[in-house]
């Protein structure tokens, strides 16, 4: 993923608390050890006052939390430690998760569907949402000012949620106006279960795929960072408890030597939208 991990400043364009240590953490505490400077920035980490939809109060239920918790700051000290784990630096974003939001017509945007930690979240329109895509673009232009980097790197929205989308779409752009090489990362332990088709913006495609092998202790620490997001794991493993085992078997169909790593894409654009 670098070609001179010791002059490299990555910046880890997360989503949601715990995206980009599922997804990348190993490859990102692997280029922190190789001397790269790391920093994590979390787009949907925004606290949420009360009152709460009934797929929140579903979430925070399942969370283990009560009903008088502050949810998001649980989950951002969860992300502290396992950012902190990893040896990255971390920053949270004023954006609020889609269980959080509401509709133009004051809906809420995700419901509870029947069956565990289901949830139905209203997919966003054709053409995006091109007013948040907008703003948080603004603030990860205002995080590549103080950073400086000299690559990103974002969800590849395999996951079909409108959060991992216009978090991406807003990476993509941010970076082809910085003139900032951009990679994409496999939405992990998603697409293990749960693998899909991946549609970028006009203009935008994804190149070949490259597979970062590391050794089995960043495998460990990955894993330990994992650890660390508490209020998830039930959610993660789900009922098997195999979260690590699936991560693991299919970072092995990936493998050129069957040991663990992770696969990012570049994004390139195309010419003829230009």
């Amino acid at each position: 993923m670098l070609e001179d991990p010791a002059t490299a400043r990555i910046l880890a364009i997360s989503p949601h608390l715990n995206d980009a240590v599922l997804s990348v953490g190993a490859c990102l505490a692997q280029a922190a050890r190789d001397g790269a400077e790391v920093l994590v920035h979390t787009v949907f980490a925004g606290s949420a006052p009360p009152p709460y939809s009934a797929a929140a109060e579903r979430m925070h239920a399942i969370w283990g939390l009560s009903p008088e918790e502050d949810a998001t700051l649980l989950r951002r000290e969860e992300d502290v430690a396992a950012i902190g784990h990893l040896g990255l630096s971390y920053r949270h974003g004023r954006f609020l998760d889609s269980i959080y939001r509401k509709r133009p017509d004051g809906e809420w945007l995700a419901s509870p569907r029947e069956g565990g930690a289901k949830l139905a979240v209203e997919e966003r329109a054709p053409d995006g949402d091109p007013g948040l895509v907008a703003e948080i673009k603004a603030d990860i232009e205002a995080v590549i000012g103080d950073f400086d980097p000299t690559l990103i790197v974002t969800c590849a929205a395999i996951l079909d949620h409108p959060d991992n989308q216009v978090s991406r779409d807003a990476a993509l752009f941010a970076a082809f106006e910085k003139d900032i090489p951009i990679r994409l990362w496999e939405d992990l332990p998603y697409v293990t279960n749960r693998p899909g088709p991946v549609e970028l913006p006009p203009g935008f495609q994804r190149g070949a795929p490259a597979f970062v092998a590391v050794g089995e202790e960043v495998r460990t620490r990955k894993f330990e960072a994992v650890e660390c997001y508490s209020s998830q794991l039930g959610m993660l493993n789900g009922r098997n408890k195999n979260m690590v085992h699936r991560m693991d078997e299919h970072a092995r169909k990936n493998s050129p030597d069957g040991g663990y790593g992770e696969t990012t894409w570049p994004v390139v654009r195309v010419e003829e939208h230009r």
